[in-house]
């Protein structure tokens, strides 16, 4: 974005603002490193939601079946609902949670850690370029970054959306033959234990 004042107006978040270090002036260099830092940012921002309770609700382009993410690191317990096809994880190892989720994601939504990777190394890319803006997806403020041209990044091109707690709220990406492209329509903080103990009879799989 070659206007910093342009820039720094799109920034939503206070954190990005401070981060990125707006100002009237500086260089291709300082916005370079404006750039790197608001996406070091929203890296770090889905690596500490990751212990955030949240129950989401996703609309995946070219799906009839919503998806449905619930978590509850604390608990120790997760659910994944395709349609009407649910799975639950239980549990105390948040590195199981993760490889559990990745599993159950695959195909439909790239993992917060998948996503924290990407903005992480086209923070590094020097090649990389992005722009930045702020939406409001289910009642959520997110901040959303537009990454093109990463040469050594996981993925060189993708769009993502991520709220102020650290969780997804869009995302459009290519990743080797498989299309993300997902938007918030659900969101609430915490896990209802009570619908979780109702899908236990359901589910597929459950590592319980």
């Amino acid at each position: 974005m070659q206007n910093p004042l342009r820039r720094c107006a799109v920034l939503g978040a206070a954190a990005l603002l401070a981060l990125a270090g707006c100002s009237l002036g500086g260089g291709a260099g300082e916005e370079a490193s404006e750039d790197q830092a608001a996406l070091t940012e929203l890296s770090e921002r889905l690596v500490d939601g990751e212990g955030h309770a949240y129950t989401a609700e996703y609309l995946l382009d070219g799906s009839d079946d919503p998806l449905l993410v619930a978590v509850d690191p604390e608990a120790g317990t997760a659910a994944v609902v395709v349609g009407d096809r649910p799975a639950l994880w239980s549990g105390e190892d948040a590195a199981e949670l993760a490889v559990w989720l990745g599993q159950k994601l695959d195909g439909l939504l790239p993992t917060d850690d998948d996503v924290a990777a990407w903005l992480a190394a086209a923070a590094a890319d020097s090649a990389a370029a992005a722009e930045f803006s702020d939406t409001t997806l289910a009642g959520e403020l997110a901040d959303c970054a537009d990454v093109q041209g990463a040469a050594d990044a996981p993925v060189g091109s993708f769009e993502v959306c991520v709220t102020t707690v650290g969780v997804i709220a869009s995302v459009t990406a290519k990743v080797g033959d498989t299309a993300y492209t997902a938007k918030l329509v659900n969101y609430h903080d915490g896990v209802d234990s009570t619908w979780l103990d109702g899908l236990s009879g359901q589910a597929d799989t459950s590592n319980q």
